[in-house]
């Protein structure tokens, strides 16, 4: 193990309970549940994988103590009996056998913030607000008599974890769902004992937490708080230190700091915009206030988590989609073995999206993740000779996987380099974890001895290579789409990729980017950031309109900081050596440039794929040269190439 990494692998201890190391796993919903609400064999594989890869503490994702609060959970039929006590023994057992801790976060419900489906009954909230998704609707108070009810909740809900044997107790009161909305003012409109004043906003979470410490002697409880919301109107810092003090005076064992609204969304999940240890600033700031243990969440990694612990910081990194991505993130670090943890991308396409569609979650760069069952890493039944047409990321996940599994593989790549569209996608800064993700596929495939990669190597359907391989992936990628605009092969314009591989093509400090897709705000933000004077255009009505929420509301908010000009619902007529002549429902008018990028996206290289599959109709097409798509489309389509060959 690396001497920076050592802080992390110090024991600790909350209350009665001492974990091994200092990381421990983020709460987070896989949406994996039976369908009576009952956890299932791939949740019990999917927190024991995380067990058995070193964690020191395992939160479980949020298990409500009622169903009685929004559409969603109506069908939930197992919460607040002994079935749901019995499957969270069978997870603490699991946990325990590899010598973890576990906690489960208690959660009444999301209130106002209840996913989109599911129609049947009222949202319940604090107060007559609107809900999150459907504004026109208006969530149903809780009546006293309700709340009461949920108060007793909890309590049994303990008393079953202590019979399950669970290590700790973790209240959730963060992110804007009910308990929180209970306690922020803003949402909180209530006039009875459970509203107006901030003692009486705080008393269902006391309520609550009593309930708790009386059938659950000696168990560590924990609150989860967002120490500010970050969106106006929503709570401050100075109130979240209050709240703070107010939960450590009730007694907790400590808090599990965060920040963030779903009226702010970039932050419930954060992206790459924000940043490595995005909310470490959270913990600082509560650290001087506080005597309690912190912990902290928040696009972690390994060299962050260890600095913010041996700072004195914080006391144990709670790291989320990290050990999404890679299970075996601790043992790595123990083990000296840091430069195999798969990176996190941040790019919340697989397991915070699919939440929204009413699916499973799963990981861009893993696709095993939740499904671990499914998809078993044993050995093929028969060696095949495998011939992987392209060295992207969907050809290499190929070739890896189908390497773990036993098979011969060759990688033909046509330049002299492996990464593909990752090369140009990692170029920006704040896109180190993309450029982290390149790096680790080239380690993988360059460990695994079975792999062989052919450089400077074009392959078509007549190529002899393909004549001898018993199996074939197809991951020839995508090429820029170069639309017939005058004046776009003048001198003064440079191809957005093109432009990332040899910024020399970047000319004068007046930039006029055209394409308002995420390369295209990328590339602007990246040159704002240098101190370029940059003007996206876009033709439709809003930038990156393809990326998940999350990640649209931060991009947008640093390019409006870096002071990016943004032109939306304008066509770019022609380019000249003086700019770009665009049209809108201004008019026409010339945005003067010294260098127009063009980035009005990628074109598949289908009729290549097509030409090979014509010949070999048993290959394996992945990745953009079926349809041009993000990383993590191009990465799942190269496992499940990789895996099939049995």
């Amino acid at each position: 193990m690396k001497k920076e990494f050592e802080p992390l692998f110090t024991g600790f201890n909350i209350g009665s309970v001492t974990f091994r190391n200092r990381i421990a796993m983020s709460p987070m919903g896989t949406h994996n549940d039976g369908p009576r609400g009952e956890l299932t064999d791939s949740q019990y594989k999917y927190y024991e994988d995380r067990a058995r890869g070193g964690c020191g503490l395992i939160i479980m994702e949020g298990q409500q103590v009622t169903n009685k609060t929004e559409p969603w959970l109506f069908h939930y039929k197992v919460v607040d009996t002994e079935e749901q006590m019995q499957c969270w023994a069978k997870v603490a057992e699991r946990i325990h056998a590899h010598g973890s801790k576990m906690a489960l976060q208690l959660c009444c419900g999301l209130g106002k913030n209840a996913f989109n489906y599911g129609d049947e009954g009222a949202i319940k909230s604090a107060s007559a607000i609107p809900s999150f998704y459907r504004p026109d609707v208006l969530c149903e108070p809780l009546t006293v008599e309700e709340i009461h009810d949920i108060v007793g909740c909890f309590g049994r809900a303990a008393n079953r974890a202590l019979r399950a044997e669970v290590d700790m107790i973790v209240i959730h009161t963060h992110a804007g769902y009910m308990m929180d909305q209970f306690m922020s003012s803003q949402w909180n409109h209530r006039t009875d004992e459970y509203g107006g004043t901030f003692e009486n906003r705080m008393r269902f979470l006391h309520e609550a937490y009593d309930a708790i410490r009386k059938n659950a002697p000696g168990i560590p409880v924990i609150a989860q708080l967002a120490l500010e919301h970050k969106y106006e109107g929503g709570r401050t810092v100075e109130e979240g230190i209050q709240i703070a003090k107010y939960v450590e005076k009730m007694g907790v064992d400590g808090i599990m700091v965060d920040v963030g609204a779903y009226e702010n969304k970039q932050w419930t999940c954060p992206s790459p915009y924000q940043g490595d240890a995005a909310m470490l600033y959270a913990a600082k700031i509560l650290r001087k206030e506080v005597s309690v243990p912190i912990l902290n969440v928040g696009t972690y990694t390994p060299e962050t988590a260890a600095k913010a612990v041996a700072d004195g910081d914080i006391d144990i990194a709670v790291i989320g989609r990290g050990l999404i991505a890679d299970p075996d993130f601790a043992n790595k670090l123990r083990e000296g073995r840091e430069e195999d943890i798969r990176p996190c991308l941040s790019c919340n396409s697989y397991c915070v999206k699919r939440l929204h569609q009413n699916r499973t979650i799963t990981c861009a760069v893993n696709a095993r993740a939740a499904h671990e069952i499914d998809y078993p890493m044993d050995k093929a039944e028969r060696v095949r000779k495998i011939a992987v047409v392209g060295g992207g990321p969907g050809g290499l996940e190929a070739a890896r996987v189908a390497a773990l599994r036993g098979h011969n593989v060759t990688v033909y790549e046509k330049s002299d380099t492996l990464g593909g569209q990752l090369i140009f996608a990692g170029e920006p800064p704040f896109k180190n974890r993309i450029r982290a993700y390149r790096e680790w596929q080239i380690r993988q495939i360059k460990k695994l001895p079975n792999v062989s990669v052919v450089y400077n190597k074009t392959i078509t359907a007549d190529s002899k290579e393909l004549a001898d391989a018993d199996e074939i992936v197809v991951a020839i990628g995508a090429s820029p789409l170069v639309p017939p605009i005058k004046g776009i092969d003048l001198p003064n314009v440079a191809e957005v990729t093109a432009a990332h591989a040899d910024p020399s093509l970047i000319k004068g400090d007046k930039i006029v980017i055209t394409g308002g897709g995420m390369s295209g705000c990328d590339c602007a933000l990246e040159l704002a950031m240098a101190g370029k004077d940059v003007t996206i255009v876009e033709m439709l009505d809003g930038l990156g309109l393809k990326e998940i929420i999350n990640n649209r509301i931060a991009m947008l908010e640093k390019l409006n900081t870096y002071g990016v000009k943004q032109l939306v619902k304008t066509k770019v007529v022609s380019i000249t050596p003086e700019g770009v002549m665009v049209e809108n429902e201004n008019g026409t008018q010339l945005l003067e440039a010294d260098t127009v990028i063009s980035a009005f996206g990628m074109r598949s290289r289908r009729s290549e794929a097509d030409a090979i599959f014509a010949k070999y109709p048993f290959a394996r097409m992945v990745g953009d040269c079926v349809s041009v798509g993000q990383i993590g489309e191009a990465v799942r389509a190269g496992f499940f190439a990789g895996w099939s060959f049995h």
